[in-house]
């Protein structure tokens, strides 16, 4: 009886060793799945990251500092809200052609805002710039760009003055109607005039409205960029890099830790 006993303790230790050996050998099968699956990605956004730091590590020497610009989820709110704001304040200035749709008016209106935030977003831009073209023997280009950006800004927001004022002018003067005023006809034939003359007090004042918000917008971008062309956007590339590598490192651990713990759980079943 001792002898058959001891062959069955035997028997089922030789069994619980096998089984034990395959849950082992199944273990290190997906252990070395889960190796397969992240280790070449993480290789690669680990090569990212390695590329970008190297090149920020570059910038940041020769610029001496660390990276100076705004989040955009700050930066381009603002913008868009500079360019709604532009609406209601050129929208009186189509009135005028556009009386029979003040849809097309609220188009015009916004497309002129677009187009002077965007130029002010430009011109912040290259005035942040300017120093390192400088250095760099590329300022011609630059300054050429801020005079020409510069003059087209100005000359918007002039004539949209003008219209704006003779906008004005024309709602005080009802006697004389719109398709009067075109055929230019009678009285209404001076009415015509407003559109030839020079800013009054309600234009100029209308042009500083525009002219301020244009300010800020390119105040704004002055200081939301970083001087260096490349600082920024290497230093958001890498974040980005550095957040993906943790991230596909954050999977691979997770997936790891799911298999060492089934894993666990049937050597502790099995060896009990």
């Amino acid at each position: 009886m001792r002898v058959v006993g001891n062959d069955k303790s035997a028997d089922r230790a030789a069994a619980k060793s096998a089984k034990i050996e395959r849950l082992t050998d199944l273990h290190a099968g997906q252990m070395a799945s889960i190796e397969t699956r992240y280790g070449g990605r993480v290789s690669d956004a680990q090569e990212s990251v390695e590329t970008l730091a190297a090149r920020w590590d570059s910038i940041q020497a020769e610029v001496e500092r660390q990276p100076r610009y705004a989040r955009a989820i700050f930066y381009w709110p603002l913008m868009l809200a500079l360019m709604l704001f532009e609406v209601p304040v050129n929208r009186l200035s189509f009135e005028l052609f556009f009386r029979e749709s003040p849809t097309v008016s609220l188009g015009v209106a916004f497309l002129v805002g677009v187009i002077l935030v965007t130029l002010a977003h430009r011109l912040g831009l290259l005035f942040c710039r300017f120093g390192y073209h400088i250095r760099k023997s590329g300022w011609v280009s630059s300054l050429v760009q801020i005079v020409l950006i510069t003059a087209i800004m100005f000359a918007l927001v002039y004539g949209v003055s003008v219209l704006r004022q003779g906008y004005l002018d024309f709602e005080t003067q009802p006697q004389a109607s719109f398709s009067d005023m075109l055929a230019g006809t009678g009285a209404v034939q001076a009415a015509g005039e407003m559109f030839k003359a020079g800013l009054g007090i309600s234009g100029w004042i209308f042009f500083a409205i525009n002219m301020g918000i244009i300010a800020v917008g390119l105040t704004a971008s002055y200081f939301a960029h970083d001087p260096h062309p490349d600082f920024q956007a290497v230093d958001i590339q890498r974040k980005k890099a550095e957040k993906k590598l943790a991230h596909i490192k954050g999977q691979r651990a997770d997936a790891e830790a799911i298999e060492l713990r089934r894993h666990a759980n049937q050597i502790n079943r099995a060896s009990a």
